[in-house]
């Protein structure tokens, strides 16, 4: 086999096994489709780069950076005039600004007035119904304490003549003869011996003794009963009571057992 020096490849005349030229075709395709794949990164690469220079220089000027806190360079102008763009507000502008400022402090104090002002108001509205509520009802009280009053002093006034005329119909049969003029032949009703007041049962029960000459040791019995015509005291009380029993007959004895159970009930004995 022959060799020949090869353009595309200076190796190849030295001493090496000739190669055939559609072989040399597929690989100088080749090597020039990786070289132009990384041509076409390389420049993909750069355009992002650059890209990304542009963005960030238009974010460092959006920024106000280098304009000392003045608003956006770019696309707006500064003066009344149209005159050039600067980073700096105009006396205008600042006037506004303040003017604002102040406007808006002055809306916030008087929303505040107008609120504490409602609150005031809230509270004497408040405090007003709370003091009518309090009122009325010293009022109602009043009115309910004149109202228990008057109905006790008709409840006073009726219990006083009641009391009035159980003690004149007391006095009245107490300044009988007897109480209970047939005590010793008779038996009483219950419904007879509940009408007695409750001097009245005291009375009777000892006026079926005092007919059987009992002595009294009190000083209202021994009055009242030596006041009448028909008593005769002979016996000691103490005498009297040991025998009690067999002085009486069965309708006496069921007159005082009667009187007597009466006069427990009512607290008399």
């Amino acid at each position: 086999m022959s060799r020949r020096n090869d353009p595309y490849n200076p190796k190849r005349g030295e001493n090496r096994t000739y190669i055939p030229n559609d072989e040399i075709d597929r690989e100088e395709k080749a090597d020039m489709r990786q070289q132009k794949k990384g041509s076409m990164i390389n420049v993909l690469l750069g355009g992002l780069i650059v890209i990304s220079l542009i963005a960030f220089l238009f974010v460092v000027l959006d920024s106000g950076i280098f304009t000392s806190g003045a608003q956006p360079m770019y696309g707006s102008p500064q003066s009344a005039a149209g005159s050039a763009v600067t980073g700096e507000l105009t006396q205008e502008q600042k006037k506004a600004a303040e003017e604002a400022a102040r406007k808006a402090e002055e809306e916030a104090k008087q929303k505040k007035r107008e609120e504490e002002e409602a609150k005031r108001a809230e509270e004497e509205a408040a405090k007003k119904a709370q003091e009518e509520a309090e009122e009325k009802e010293k009022e109602e009280e009043a009115k309910k304490k004149a109202e228990e009053k008057k109905k006790k002093e008709a409840e006073e006034k009726e219990a006083a003549k009641a009391q009035k005329e159980a003690l004149e119909e007391e006095q009245k049969v107490l300044a009988g003869d007897y109480i209970l003029a047939d005590s010793a032949s008779r038996q009483y009703s219950r419904e007879e011996l509940e009408r007695l007041t409750d001097k009245e049962v005291l009375f009777a029960l000892n006026e079926i003794y005092a007919r059987k000459g009992r002595i009294f040791t009190g000083e209202e019995f021994k009055r009242y009963f030596e006041s009448k015509s028909w008593y005769n005291g002979t016996i000691p009380a103490e005498e009297f009571d040991a025998n009690q029993s067999e002085r009486f007959n069965d309708v006496e004895k069921a007159n005082i057992n009667a009187l007597v159970a009466i006069a427990q009930e009512r607290g008399l004995r």
